[in-house]
């Protein structure tokens, strides 16, 4: 169990702004201590996360608490918590890019992330929105700096979320990461984000990790897995190289890979396309010790 003190550390939320959450919006209810102080267990402690993140990521509280009551099956404040946002669209998502406004795209992001699970709004709004926005540059319709204002925001929002999720401490570790030259990491860290709300602990090494790199980061780590991205035709080589070194690592680690180019390299197990999906895979395999 946690004290309010204790949670506040371990989520970054002031504790006065915890008890608001707790009395306005009954997110968690915690027990009391036999001196009546609140003690909050493991699984409110994920809540609280979540609604940090989610806050953090410019959703109003009120609809952050109607989300995270939502995931939990615990009833909102009916008087103080609105209806679960409505998701944007994708003209709403690339208005703001255009308009260069942080507070237009916070909006338009805090009500995606306020519509739905995480792993539902990544597959369904984020990895679409990703597309859009390639589109919209390639066509004109977008500058790099607009695009780039955008993927940044995405990239910030998802980060908010990959923080807040709590993973099991000691487990076995899983890398996640791409292979040199490649930097297109959005889609990646959306399924380290779901891997990690599943109480994996997720070793997230980014964009663009050095072969050499990769293979020191699995012999000085616990990872009992790595998974690959594989997204870019120019990095096929340098990323079947990788995959091999990989494989020689002692001791052993079995390797994945996920991405549109997944089918395009040998020696790893493929992971499917919809993110929850991987996550669910990759988790179950971890589980049952079949790596």
């Amino acid at each position: 169990m946690y004290t309010v003190k204790q949670v506040a550390a371990l989520t970054g939320v002031a504790e006065a702004t915890l008890r608001v959450w707790e009395r306005r919006y009954e997110v968690v209810r915690p027990v009391r201590s036999s001196g009546g102080y609140r003690l909050y267990d493991d699984a409110q402690l994920a809540v609280l996360r979540e609604m940090a993140a989610l806050v953090e990521a410019g959703v109003p509280a009120s609809r952050a608490a109607a989300s995270v009551a939502e995931l939990t099956a615990m009833p909102a404040a009916p008087e103080d918590v609105g209806a679960v946002s409505a998701r944007p669209d994708g003209s709403e998502f690339v208005a703001a890019a255009a308009s260069l406004e942080p507070a237009a795209l916070a909006d338009v992001l805090g009500r995606a992330l306020a519509s739905g699970p995480f792993e539902e709004v990544a597959d369904d709004w984020i990895l679409p929105q990703l597309v859009r926005l390639g589109q919209a540059w390639e066509s004109g319709e977008l500058s790099v700096a607009q695009e780039h204002f955008a993927s940044a925001g995405l990239m910030r929002a998802v980060a908010a979320v990959f923080d807040a999720a709590p993973a099991t401490a000691g487990g076995p570790a899983v890398l996640v990461g791409l292979p040199a030259g490649d930097r297109h990491q959005l889609a990646l860290l959306c399924f380290a984000t779901c891997l990690r709300r599943r109480g994996v602990e997720v070793v997230y090494l980014g964009s663009d990790i050095p072969t050499g790199e990769w293979v020191l980061a699995a012999e000085r780590s616990r990872a009992r897995a790595a998974v690959v991205g594989v997204t870019a035709t120019t990095t096929l080589p340098v990323t079947q190289e990788l995959i091999d070194a990989l494989r020689r690592v002692s001791p052993p680690l079995s390797v994945w890979v996920g991405g549109s180019l997944r089918d395009a390299v040998d020696g790893a197990h493929p992971l499917p396309d919809r993110l929850a999906e991987a996550a669910a895979l990759l988790h179950r395999s971890l589980a049952a010790g079949r790596l």
